[in-house]
């Protein structure tokens, strides 16, 4: 079922790269939004919206490019993830992002979903921008999360064991409580569990599933790639997983060039 159902999905991703009103509306007309937008205060709102439909563009159009074996699709990726993240840190940084205190409902900038996409996206690309995410990330409160918040949960501990911090076993890591469970033991149960996960990541994918619902997480196992790369900032063995995802183009290539400065991620990143 896994080979079938990537197929299916690569297909998807090509003709939603392909599709001229993509083109238009979210690289084009987008782009022109973020250049109004970051030209005027009174429509910095926009400009941060425009930045992370701008920026999902690159991701998406950048992992179809990958698929196809043009290495080069890596700098229109990290485009992409620095646009979100930028866009993302902008929000964060707006006056009414406050958060309520402790045991109150957590107001958040923007969707736990969102934040967990672009961190773990981060991990998995080496961002050097996204310590601050990871930071906000890292500390938000158990009530933050609900029991359908599995992937925002897991990302949460998986920055807290990045910093240092023990986790926090909960059900509402969902299938990541296995990935978890197995992180100081034997590192075959540990792959295991992570092949568990990338089956479940191509269901949600294929079907309506929100964990993974954009164009640039479908196909990346961003999650597997996140937790290798913090284990080894913690020089800690990285499993080595035998599943589909593993196997194609957007795992197995690596980025040929430092990661790239673009001027209106720079332009952005002044918002944050």
């Amino acid at each position: 079922m896994s080979l079938a159902t990537i197929t299916s999905l690569r297909r998807g991703l090509q003709e939603w790269a392909q599709r001229p009103g993509n083109v238009k509306f979210l690289r084009d007309d987008q782009e022109a939004q973020l250049r109004r937008g970051l030209s005027d205060p009174a429509r910095r709102a926009q400009a941060q919206v425009a930045g992370w439909m701008l920026g999902t563009w690159h991701l998406g159009h950048g992992m179809h490019r990958l698929l196809d074996g043009d290495a080069a699709g890596f700098d229109e990726v990290r485009q992409g993830q620095a646009l979100r993240r930028a866009s993302l840190l902008a929000r964060l940084a707006a006056p009414d992002s406050k958060r309520g205190r402790r045991g109150e409902k957590v107001r958040l900038p923007f969707s736990l979903q969102h934040g967990a996409w672009t961190a773990l996206l981060g991990l998995a690309l080496h961002d050097p921008g996204a310590e601050r995410l990871y930071d906000w990330l890292g500390e938000l409160p158990d009530v933050a999360f609900s029991e359908k918040d599995r992937l925002p949960f897991f990302t949460r501990e998986l920055l807290a064991l990045r910093a240092g911090r023990r986790v926090n076993r909960s059900s509402r890591l969902g299938l990541y409580e296995e990935v978890l469970q197995h992180w100081s033991g034997d590192e075959r149960l540990l792959a295991r569990a992570l092949v568990d996960a990338l089956d479940w990541h191509l269901q949600q994918a294929r079907g309506s599933g929100a964990d993974f619902d954009d164009p640039s997480c479908r196909l990346y196992p961003l999650e597997v790639l996140a937790l290798q790369n913090v284990r080894r900032w913690l020089e800690l063995p990285a499993p080595k997983v035998d599943h589909p995802l593993m196997h194609g183009n957007l795992a197995r290539l690596r980025p040929p060039t430092p990661w790239p400065q673009h001027e209106l991620v720079r332009r952005l990143e002044r918002l944050g």
